[in-house]
């Protein structure tokens, strides 16, 4: 039975692919046909050429629709790399004319373009002719008065269109041979054009990674500025308040008693303050109850102290690497500031959970939308993230804000 279902499973999965290959075919062959034409008179005439990054563009386009639908098919993504375009029109036309991965493209649009089309036909016409014939009892009267010839025979009875019914049956292991054999070196070859070269990834990696270290590196220089400005703002103003009350209360203790009393108590009380101001500060740093007990009682604690709503739902078998546990920790708390300061929410929803090697964060809410995923706040985050080759997502609208945050993150043996 399993296997039946795996079987009809992949069934459903080559044939879902190959009828999307039909529109997307002729779209392939249009874009074809059409670039090459208006590249052919473009080349010939100076004021032409800059519309060819037009045409360049439009291949882009298309590729990286056929690189989504063999996705889906694969069930795992088909990544993209090219190279930087910088300068005028005539280098960026250079750049993009010398990019071994636009001719890969041009060359599968047009693979797709031809066979493909001619694969969806043979496809869709052997399987509708297989699923017409398996019903032909209940319609083969309606036919002319000689019926559908089989080359052996001719359906003109009900015996004959139940022995059409057994020819259908033996039909379809080879019909669903030849589906797979067609969908599978299809789906090989499109691998293989789409997908970027080894040289032209790393390439692509190295300039993502470089980025990334550069955001790291600003992320640090803005925490560390925040925390020097709350020290020189908060904790140090305090202190140096408690110095000069103790000074003065030092002068006053032999001909003021009561007055030193006075300044000692408010003292007391600066120092109070100035402990807690560096309880926060050293919590916001990395907060030691994360170290101890991890995630989810760490964010307990946030959620049950944020003025809005908050329903937590963390779960998580084993405690995670310090890194990815210190960037989910720092983009849930963030984010729920975020939306007790400005989004105007009754109620948020905080879901981390794992898959694989994947931590999941999200954080969502009801509030008025309008988040600016470019803004300062939302790009610390995702600098943060980013930083541990991560991603991060933003979604607003008339109902509410989602954050979607996901973090790589080794097997970890700390246990919670």
């Amino acid at each position: 039975m399993g296997r039946m279902r795996r079987l009809l499973r992949q069934l459903w999965s080559d044939l879902t692919y190959q009828v999307l290959a039909l529109p997307a075919s002729i779209l392939a062959f249009t874009v074809v046909v059409g670039v090459l034409s208006l590249a052919a008179a473009a080349i010939g005439i100076i004021i032409g050429l800059p519309f060819l990054l037009v045409l360049f563009a439009a291949v882009r386009w298309n590729a990286r629709l056929e690189r989504k639908r063999a996705g889906w098919t694969l069930e795992e993504p088909i990544g993209e790399a090219y190279r930087r375009r910088e300068g005028n029109w005539l280098r960026r036309l250079r750049v993009v004319s010398g990019d071994p991965q636009s001719w890969k493209d041009l060359a599968w649009l047009t693979f797709a373009g031809v066979f493909g089309f001619a694969a969806s036909i043979v496809t869709i016409t052997l399987w509708a002719t297989i699923a017409g014939v398996l019903v032909l009892p209940a319609w083969y009267w309606s036919l002319p008065e000689n019926g559908p010839d089989f080359g052996l025979f001719r359906a003109d009875t009900l015996g004959e269109a139940f022995l059409s019914v057994d020819l259908a049956l033996v039909a379809i292991p080879i019909a669903y041979v030849l589906t797979r054999w067609m969908t599978a070196g299809t789906l090989r070859l499109s691998k293989a054009l789409l997908s970027p070269s080894r040289e032209a990834a790393l390439e692509a990696r190295v300039g993502e990674l470089a980025a990334t270290r550069a955001g790291a590196v600003d992320a640090a220089a803005a925490e560390l500025q925040r925390i020097e400005r709350d020290l020189h703002d908060g904790a140090q103003a305090r202190l140096v308040a408690l110095a000069m009350d103790l000074g003065m209360a030092q002068e006053k203790l032999a001909t003021d008693p009561e007055g030193a009393q006075e300044l000692i108590t408010g003292a007391h009380s600066e120092a109070k303050k100035a402990i807690a101001e560096l309880r926060d500060l050293s919590r916001g740093i990395y907060p030691a109850i994360l170290t101890d007990r991890g995630l989810g009682p760490a964010l307990s604690s946030i959620a049950a102290r944020n003025p809005v709503e908050v329903a937590l739902d963390v779960d998580l078998d084993e405690r995670l690497p310090a890194a990815t546990e210190a960037a989910a920790y720092f983009v849930t708390v963030e984010a729920l500031t975020n939306v007790a300061k400005h989004s105007g929410a009754s109620k948020a929803r905080v879901r981390i959970g794992r898959r694989a090697e994947v931590l999941r964060v999200e954080i969502a809410d009801d509030g008025d939308g309008g988040a600016d995923a470019d803004g300062a706040g939302l790009t610390g985050l995702r600098q943060r993230v980013e930083a541990l080759d991560g991603r991060l997502a933003v979604q607003s609208g008339d109902f509410g804000t989602t954050i979607r945050a996901e973090l790589p993150c080794a097997s970890s043996s700390r246990k919670t």
